[in-house]
This record gives structure tokens, sequence and C-alpha cells, in this order.
């Protein structure tokens, strides 16, 4: 599916380098949504500064729908829309920030490019403040976070992936310094896991991003686990003891029996 945007302003005003930057953070936008592929050039008006551009990769087909119900989402309320994460709603920011600079009047976005502008979607003001809104942080604790493990990149300055929690309809960006971690999320790429580290809320207390200090992988109907894989699970509970060993002490210490 295309995306088409048009930069609305007066010729002469809007900025060769305005118009580099909206180029450059929609680049950016919706290689992230996607997976990571390029986008294409498809179409570039001059006389109203349209720009169209198109998915390389075929998996990407459905991402300007996505952006569009994005768009829709934060028009309404200051919250990260279901699916998506802090990293889409950071770009987005970040794209309409140009509104009102530069000579750009506004910006407008269509994914029918033979419907009629007048009904195109419009990125405002008011969607970049709930853009903004929805990644403050309000609450910080210790927390675990379920989800498929995806979009990793081990290259940034910080490593960082995903989470994605199907049931809940969550996305969750997450980094880490732990190397340990870091050889974990190598290793586990498209499995469910667990990460456990320091959890980021917004206002309406949605999980924002997650700085990982421990990571595994999660027990699912498909992963059996024996009772030798429980035991010691819990040492410092335990004192030591495997799980089988510690339950049958406590029974013994319930019915007055004591160790031979």
């Amino acid at each position: 599916m295309d995306v088409e945007v048009k930069v609305e302003g007066e010729l002469g005003a809007i900025t060769l380098s305005a118009l580099q930057e909206i180029l450059g953070n929609l680049n950016r936008l919706l290689k992230g949504m996607g997976q990571g592929e390029d986008w294409s050039l498809t179409g570039l008006d001059e006389g109203s500064a349209l720009v169209a551009v198109r998915p390389l990769d075929r998996r990407d087909a459905d991402v300007g729908r996505r952006l569009l119900s994005v768009v829709q989402g934060l028009e309404d309320r200051p919250e990260i829309p279901p699916f998506e994460d802090e990293t889409t709603v950071r770009r987005l920011a970040d794209l309409i920030g140009l509104v009102g600079r530069r000579g750009v009047a506004g910006l407008r976005l269509r994914t029918d490019l033979q419907a009629e502008w007048a009904g195109a979607t419009t990125l405002t003001p008011a969607v970049r403040l709930h853009a903004l809104q929805a990644l403050n942080v309000k609450v910080r604790s210790r927390s675990t976070f379920r989800g498929r493990l995806d979009k990793v990149n081990l290259r940034s300055k910080t490593p960082q992936f995903s989470l994605y929690n199907e049931a809940r309809k969550l996305a969750l960006r997450c980094n880490t310094t732990d190397d340990e971690v870091i050889d974990q999320v190598k290793h586990h790429v498209g499995e469910v896991v667990v990460a456990k580290g320091d959890l980021s809320r917004n206002a309406r207390n949605q999980p924002i991003h997650l700085r990982v200090d421990r990571l595994r992988v999660a027990d699912t109907p498909h992963r059996q686990v024996s009772v030798t894989n429980w035991a010691g699970a819990a040492p410092f509970w335990t004192e030591g003891m495997s799980s089988v060993e510690f339950v049958r002490r406590q029974r013994r210490a319930g019915t007055g029996e004591g160790d031979e």
C-alpha cells in the first residue's frame, strides 16, 4: 500500500531543509513500523510538495493503514495505540514537529491515492501533543513483562529490542547493557520471553519502556518443564534445597516428624 504525504505551505516559503527533515522522519517512521526495509519513491510533485512512497518489502503492505490508525487514535486520546511502541509514537511526533516552522503550514496523509485530499488525515499539533503526553513518564518501578521478542537492534549505542504481548495488545520497547541479556536476545528472537527490569509507565498506566537486566525464555504449553527443571528454582527461599526436598521437610515439620 502506497503512502502519500502532502506538505502544505506557500511555494517559495517551504525550505529545502524542512522538506529533507520531513522525508527523513517519514522514512524512519515507516521503516520502524515495518520490517526495517527501505521504501521507494513512487511520486514527487514539486508543484504541491507531494511525496508518494511504497514499501519494497511486501510484508510492510499494511504499514500505511496502521499509520493512519495510529494518527486517528492519538487524535482522540494521549495513549500509545494497540500493538505500537514508544518508537512509533516518538517518530510521529518528530514528523509533525515541523508544522508551523520553516514554511510548513500543515501535513496531510492518505493511502488511497484516488481519494480527494479534502478527506485525507491531517497531522495536527493536537496529535503531536497527545503523542508527547503518552510518552511522558509518570511512574518507574521494578517489574516484569512477557512477550514475543522481535525488532532487535544490537548495533545501537544501547542494544534495543521489542516485546509483543498479543493477548494484552501491547508492544514494549526495551534496552539493555547486560552482556548476559544481550546473549539471550541473540539466541531467542521470535520466542516468547519474560524480561525483568526498570519499567516506565505513563499517566494512563501504559508501559512505555523497560530497561532490562534479566531475561528468560517463557514456559509455554509447547515447552515442557520437569520437576528437575524446577529443583532449586528459588534457592534463597528454600535455603539451597531442591523444591522436592524443601516440600518434604515442610510436611515433616507439619506432622511433627524430624530428619533422621
